[in-house]
């Protein structure tokens, strides 16, 4: 049935285009953005969970760092340990001599500062070791020893954390990769899909306006 006043032609055609229209529009924003998931219409559980995995991620990574930097100050710690068990190996060369006791008072004011030193290059995040002072009569080459081996297991307690963090880091951005991120070539294929449906759908919204015109050709 044609009729003038309520073309439902139309209406029909002019609805699928919109529709066409939305898909070719997601098509376009997913690809520009090489997201699935660029805001709660396209999938609110999936954005919220990519948000969290966001924020968990972001927060292992600075983990990771700061773990990094605790190896750093383990490495200054041990390399300071290193200078001031020289100075105690000298120290005690110096007790065995019986004698060189300004050297011995200057030899102690170097490991001190040596140690300061390297407490302030450390700093407080990166975990700062507790410095020793050395006797005048020598014999602290034992404790510098132990405490050299402290920092030795704290470095590798810090990289075995890196390494399993980074395993965490990893599996966080592979977790929301799955779920934000675009297909390419699913998006591709839609893109081009709703590039013809809405080339065709203005055609059709074209002929069905024109079913009114064909109406008054009876009346002629």
């Amino acid at each position: 049935m044609a009729q003038i006043n309520t073309n439902l032609y139309s209406l029909n055609a002019q609805r699928n285009l919109d529709k066409n229209s939305l898909g070719l529009a997601s098509a376009v924003e997913r690809l520009s953005s090489g997201l699935r998931v660029n805001s709660a219409r396209d999938d609110a559980t999936g954005l919220g969970t990519g948000m969290s995995l966001e924020s968990s991620s972001r927060k292992t990574a600075v983990e990771i760092r700061q773990a990094g930097d605790k190896i750093s100050g383990h490495q200054i710690a041990d390399a300071a340990l290193g200078v001031v068990g020289d100075i105690a190996v000298r120290i005690d060369e110096l007790v065995k001599m019986g004698g060189g006791s300004a050297e011995i008072t200057l030899l102690q004011a170097n490991a001190t500062q040596i140690q300061a030193d390297a407490n302030t290059a450390i700093g407080a995040n990166a975990g700062s070791f507790t410095a020793i002072s050395l006797a005048a009569g020598g014999g602290d080459t034992a404790a510098i020893a132990a405490l050299r081996v402290t920092a030795g297991a704290a470095m590798n307690n810090a990289q075995f954390e890196i390494q399993a963090k980074q395993a965490s880091y990893e599996g966080q951005m592979a977790k929301k990769g799955r779920i934000m991120d675009a297909d390419f070539a699913a998006e591709t294929a839609n893109l081009a899909r709703f590039q013809i449906l809405q080339q065709a759908g203005m055609a059709m919204v074209a002929q069905a306006n024109a079913i009114p015109q064909n109406v008054l050709a009876l009346l002629r």
